[in-house]
């Protein structure tokens, strides 16, 4: 033990020895030792860690001699590199790299990286829009509900022109967050241009926590057939999802399609309390496996539920990943609902949080996750690089070769006993096809010009008294723009700067037409409207509304199973 000691503190001194020598390794040590302070910190930190843990490890010569070699090459790099990079740059990306080995999920973030990666989930202090900067002003492309600016009155389409009296006329993109996001409780005082008013509008808003929805929708689409979408799981998803299920409930819903497409994941803990909304007690919903003991763990079902136990039909894309793959794999293995689409991404991995001093934060895994029937949710990824591990999501050819392995393993679902594939990811009861984007790329431009001219058409378009005859579903039934609108429309994008022939428009004047009556439901009846219209296009969905019955087929054969279970 004392020679492990000796060794540590040798090995301290042994630092600023390398660091005292001023033409050892051809470095000027004045300007040197200025610029690799906090290199050498970590160097000496790490040789006080040593010297408490020698006691139960030798930490081999070869260590030492990378830690000195890192801490030549950074010196090289400073004294000697053809352009001055800051030491802080550099020791981040030397941190990314070490990650990037390990597996495609571990992240290491700076403080601004994880404040804006946080924000998805816990939402922020400001004044609740989202915005674009149009014609040099802040444009409000929507009023997040329930949030200080639709409590005070703004609305899509105003125009912020100044902030705490100071124009905002030219303001840049990135600048418009520092102004209107601050501390809760702060007001903020903005003018705005509305259509209609001759002067700008006064508003001061009180800042306040702004909580971003994971649910934006929900609505019966079609008689008795109720529809949630789940964007994200973030800290409100359960309590929101218990609302949207109660409110089509009032409305007459018998059969619910549970849309978890596109959904990334989010918190394990609502992803949790979700499945437990649709299970019985005492049931497994996910367990984790790692490398130590405490992560290990099984989380159980309470006798929380949903106040009606009704047919649920899932669907899930290639897109599906982690939390939402907890909740459809738990349904699936207990038989309660019928899992619908693509087989989902596969990301199965837990990822603990490490912040640090300086904000930073370190999303590392610890443990996988496993299934109710013992199916590892996470596919693999090694012997690949990170970019073949995420085409996936693109490439088919890719995504056959995995989904039609021989070697996949199966399991069985809990109560039926229905063979259910493993290998990672979750694999749908039926296949459907994603609607893939076929829009011709002249169209793509209109769609994807950043003057975001369907927005700034459609909004003058929305002014035509004879559209207040429509009713919602009259409109998202019969409207479609005349021959009139769409010269008008034409003549519009090509004074902004739209390049296309008179043919390239009449070939794809029903692509156009559709986006022209998308963007104008919401100016008409608000985003859930126009999120309908683009529904009538979603094959998938409408597709999917062939297999209610089967959803309830499989509800009725769990409960008798499990009746017939009791008696025994």
């Amino acid at each position: 033990m004392l020679l492990d000691i000796v060794k540590s503190v040798w090995y301290i001194f042994w630092i600023y020895y390398i660091i005292s020598q001023q033409d050892k390794y051809g470095i000027r040590m004045k300007r040197f030792m200025k610029r690799t302070t906090m290199v050498t910190g970590v160097l000496i930190f790490s040789a006080l860690v040593s010297l408490g843990s020698l006691y139960m490890l030798d930490v081999s010569k070869t260590f030492y001699s990378k830690i000195q070699l890192f801490n030549i090459i950074l010196g090289r790099i400073q004294e000697d590199y053809v352009t001055e990079i800051p030491p802080e740059k550099l020791v981040d990306d030397a941190i990314r790299g070490m990650l990037e080995k390990l597996d495609p999920h571990t992240t290491y973030f700076t403080e601004e990286q994880f404040n804006r990666w946080n924000q998805n989930f816990e939402g922020y202090s400001g004044i609740g829009i989202t915005f674009d900067i149009l014609r040099d002003r802040i444009t409000v492309l929507s009023v997040i509900p329930e949030g200080p600016s639709d409590s005070a009155g703004l609305m899509p389409g105003d125009r912020i022109v100044a902030i705490e009296g100071k124009s905002a006329i030219g303001i840049s993109r990135d600048e418009v967050p520092l102004l209107l996001k601050g501390p809760k409780g702060s007001s903020v005082r903005i003018s705005v241009q509305r259509t209609g008013y001759s002067a700008p509008l006064e508003y001061v808003i009180k800042r306040d926590e702004v909580h971003i929805h994971s649910i934006p929708y929900t609505f019966l689409i079609q008689p008795g057939v109720g529809y949630i979408h789940i964007q994200r799981f973030s800290a409100t998803t359960s309590d929101e999802l218990e609302k949207a299920f109660n409110k089509l409930l009032e409305q007459g819903m018998k059969t619910l399609i549970f849309d978890l497409r596109y959904n990334g994941g989010g918190y394990l803990d609502e992803a949790i309390e979700t499945a437990d909304l649709f299970l019985p007690g005492g049931k497994t919903i996910v367990s984790t496996r790692g490398r130590n003991s405490s992560s290990n763990r099984e989380f159980y079902s309470t006798k929380k539920k949903l106040p009606a136990k009704i047919p649920v039909v899932i669907m899930i894309d290639r897109i599906s990943a982690s939390a939402s793959e907890i909740v459809a794999g738990a349904l699936q293995d207990w038989d309660r609902a019928l899992i619908i689409g693509e087989t989902s991404f596969g990301k199965g991995l837990i990822q603990s949080q490490y912040r640090f001093r300086d904000g930073s934060a370190l999303l590392m895994t610890t443990a996988r996750y496993h299934t109710p029937s013992g199916r590892v949710i996470q596919r693999d990824y090694n012997n690949q690089s990170h970019e073949d591990y995420y085409s996936i999501i693109t490439n088919d050819s890719l995504r056959r070769q995995w989904e039609e392995n021989p070697g996949r393993p199966h399991y069985q679902s809990m109560i039926l006993k229905r063979r259910i594939p493993g290998g990672g990811g979750i694999t749908p009861d039926i296949f459907l096809s994603a609607t893939h984007d076929t829009l011709a790329m002249c169209v793509r431009r209109i769609l994807n010009s950043p003057k975001r001219l369907l927005f700034t058409f459609t909004e003058q378009l929305a002014k035509d008294r004879t559209l207040k005859e429509y009713s919602e579903s009259d409109f998202i039934r019969n409207y479609k723009p005349d021959a009139h609108r769409m010269k008008q429309f034409l003549m519009y994008i090509r004074q902004e700067g739209i390049e296309i022939s008179n043919e390239d428009f009449i070939h794809n004047q029903k692509d156009i037409q559709f986006l022209i009556k998308q963007a104008l439901a919401e100016w008409l009846f608000g985003r859930e409207t126009q999120y309908k219209v683009q529904m009538l296009r979603d094959k998938m969905l409408l597709e999917a509304l062939r297999y209610l019955s089967k959803a309830r087929e499989l509800l009725e054969s769990a409960d008798s199973a499990q009746s017939y279970r009791s008696e025994d």
